[in-house]
C-alpha cells in the first residue's frame, strides 16, 4: 500500500473514531463505532453530574425518584434502569443515587437494619449514596438477564461514577 493511501486509511479511522461531541470511541470488532468514554448526566437539581459507563450507552434512562421513593434524601435523586429487550418487562432499576444532608444520613444509618445504599463520597455537609440492586430481576439465563449483569458497576465505575463540583 502506498504511503499516501495509508494516510488516507488513517485519517479515515481516526475520523470514525471521534462521534459528533468530540467523545472517545472506538472500532469493535465488526467494526461498529463504539463509545469508550463515560456519558455525563447532570442531576435534576444540577449539584452533581453523574459518569454512566460507555457500555450503558442506549441500554438505560434515568428518572427522577418521587418524595415518597427518596425519604430523607435531597432533591437530586436519580433512579438509573435498564431498559429490557423484552418490552413485556418494564424496566429495571440498575442503580439509584441519592444525596443526603450529612446530619440525616447518620440518623438514617442509626436506626438499624440495612442502610439504602453506600456511601460514596462526601463534600461540603453531603453524602452522595449508591445503592445496586440486591440480585438480576431477570430470569436465569434470558437475554436481559445476562446484558443486566454485564451492566453491573465495576470497581473502576465506581470511582469516577459521581462528580461533585
Amino acid at each position: 500500500m502506498s504511503l499516501c493511501r495509508s494516510l488516507v486509511l488513517l485519517v479515515v479511522v481516526f475520523t470514525a473514531c471521534k462521534d459528533q461531541g468530540g467523545k472517545a470511541s472506538s472500532l469493535d470488532s465488526s467494526g461498529v463505532v463504539t463509545r469508550t468514554a463515560p456519558v455525563e448526566v447532570a442531576s435534576p437539581d444540577h449539584s452533581y453530574t453523574l459518569m454512566l459507563p460507555a457500555r450503558w450507552t442506549g441500554l438505560v434512562r434515568t428518572d427522577t425518584l418521587s418524595t415518597v421513593e427518596r425519604g430523607t434524601a435531597r432533591l437530586g435523586a436519580m433512579n438509573i434502569v435498564y431498559l429490557p429487550q423484552d418490552t413485556s418487562i418494564i424496566p429495571q432499576t440498575i442503580v439509584v443515587v441519592a444525596v443526603y444532608d450529612a446530619v440525616a444520613w447518620q440518623k438514617l444509618k442509626a436506626e438499624g437494619g440495612p442502610p439504602p445504599g453506600d456511601s460514596l463520597m462526601s463534600k461540603d455537609g453531603r453524602v452522595y449514596v449508591l445503592a445496586l440492586p440486591q440480585s438480576n430481576p431477570f430470569s436465569p439465563g434470558s437475554v436481559d438477564a445476562v446484558k443486566f449483569d454485564s451492566l453491573a458497576l465495576k470497581p473502576a465505575d465506581s470511582a469516577t461514577f459521581i462528580r461533585v463540583p
